[in-house]
């Protein structure tokens, strides 16, 4: 009887142990080169956008999807790290929903910053809804 104590114990505390990093009801990290994800960064252009740490001539676009988390909650929230940079796009010229990757392109040697992005999706109700904090500037020689 001692002995399927221990045993009982030991599985516990290895179960315990190895399920800590996912936690539930926490975030799990994924894969962040995935496309459905670098989509989602272009939804979040808009919000990206109307933030007033980008008040230059030019839209910010997605570069790169850098880290990508979801949470289960009532829904799904997705948390993206984004690289975004100046695009050639001007403000004014198109609305920020219009922009797409075929038609505004990153500028050469223009203004590149991290934004953290938030995507909390009901899609049974046709909720989403976008948080945007910008993170950091990110200089022109720094490779991410």
């Amino acid at each position: 009887m001692k002995a399927i104590l221990v045993v009982a114990f030991i599985v516990s505390y290895i179960s315990v142990t190895v399920n800590a990093s996912t936690m539930v009801g926490g975030f799990t990290e994924q894969d962040a080169s995935k496309k459905e994800y670098h989509e989602q960064a272009w939804k979040a252009v808009k919000g990206i956008n109307d933030q007033a740490s980008n008040n230059g001539p030019y839209y910010y676009v997605p570069i790169k999807v850098t880290k990508a988390h979801t949470q289960v909650v009532a829904g799904l929230n997705t948390k993206l790290e984004v690289l975004v940079g100046e695009s050639s796009c001007k403000k004014g010229d198109m609305q920020p929903h219009e922009l797409t990757s075929s038609n505004c392109n990153v500028k050469d040697g223009g203004s590149r910053a991290i934004y953290q992005v938030t995507i909390w999706e009901k899609p049974w109700e046709n909720f989403e809804q976008f948080t945007v904090e910008k993170v950091r500037d990110v200089s022109a020689d720094e490779q991410i």
